[in-house]
């Protein structure tokens, strides 16, 4: 008798349980349909965000990863592009659902008046350890998100990315994700956000430089991996489409959309060059070691992919000239 009362009340307790399981989730849905940005948490780059409003003098955005974060001294650039006041929204870890969604913020905010939006291509789509660990962790899997991550793993046959991707979204809906608070915005804010346009040279992080017998060892295996790479890359048509697809939202709000792959290369930086002639956007690359043979000396890196203030001058100095280029023909 009290076995039959107890799994009677077990049962009764899970429908409940499954029940608001159920409702959660649903409102998680509708949460996200209407506010699909919502769940974005990053203290520095809300930060930025919030400052950018507040100043549309800015007519120039970069996003992207700690390449651009870290790498793109926006002064520069404004010294050597005539009528450019440019401004870094680059963030740690900002790979490109993070960077699609930093844009589509953007767009569908009035408070936001850029003329050009410098948007760093890559191809991170995959859910791995490492951005898994990001500070905005699942909240950048909205529904456009998703439904894109999905086709692109789907062209790649990665079925297990698909399934990651899913299960990413659900935690999303969940509102699974970290955040920070407003002490960390405020501490943002004093430091980079207003007082150097968004840039944050890596001299004043608390990241380390390498050692430097191993950091020459790993631009010389990187440089080794990047020539030794032989491999028939095709664009993957997901993320053409979508960088397509912005390039016309972007177009209609008079904005020019330019793509950026900034040195140093990562070892299988090639595959990023095939998109080159597919997209409907500039695509300016700075990578190609032959070329840029600046990014892969000792003397300009801080570590294995990145590069030091000195470095990210002639970085900013060369995306300037490529930039200029491009502004010049439109006008």
């Amino acid at each position: 008798m009290n076995l039959f009362i107890f799994s009677f009340k077990m049962k009764k307790f899970l429908s409940r349980l499954i029940l608001f399981i159920v409702i959660m989730f649903i409102i998680g849905l509708i949460k996200l349909a209407l506010s699909p940005n919502s769940n974005y948490s990053y203290a520095f780059l809300n930060a930025k965000l919030e400052f950018l409003e507040k100043h549309p003098e800015y007519n120039m955005y970069f996003i992207g990863s700690s390449k651009i974060n870290d790498q793109i001294d926006c002064k520069v650039i404004d010294q050597n592009i005539k009528g450019v006041k440019s401004y870094n929204l680059g963030a740690n870890a900002g790979f490109d659902l993070e960077n699609f969604q930093t844009l589509d913020f953007i767009l569908n905010n009035k408070n936001f008046k850029p003329k050009y939006i410098v948007v760093e291509l890559q191809d991170k789509i995959k859910v791995t350890k490492t951005n898994i660990k990001t500070e905005r962790s699942f909240g950048a899997f909205n529904y456009d998100n998703t439904a894109f991550a999905v086709k692109y793993h789907k062209e790649n046959k990665d079925y297990k990315q698909i399934g990651l991707s899913l299960v990413s979204f659900v935690l999303n809906v969940f509102h699974f994700n970290k955040y920070f608070d407003e002490k960390d915005i405020q501490k943002a804010d004093n430091n980079f956000v207003s007082k150097n346009q968004g840039f944050s040279p890596l001299e004043f992080s608390v990241v380390p430089r390498t050692e430097e017998n191993k950091l020459r060892a790993i631009i010389k295996d990187r440089l080794e991996r990047y020539h030794a790479d032989h491999n028939k890359y095709q664009p993957n048509k997901a993320l053409v489409n979508k960088i397509n697809e912005l390039a016309e939202r972007c177009k209609k709000k008079n904005i020019q959309l330019i793509m950026l792959v900034p040195g140093p290369a990562e070892p299988d930086a090639k595959k990023l060059e095939v998109y080159q002639n597919v997209l409907k956007v500039p695509l300016v690359s700075l990578v190609n070691p032959d070329e840029y043979t600046e990014f892969y000396l000792y003397e300009n890196r801080w570590d294995t992919g990145h590069l030091n203030s000195k470095g990210s001058k002639i970085l900013s100095e060369k995306t300037a000239l490529h930039l200029e280029k491009i502004l010049d023909k439109k006008q």
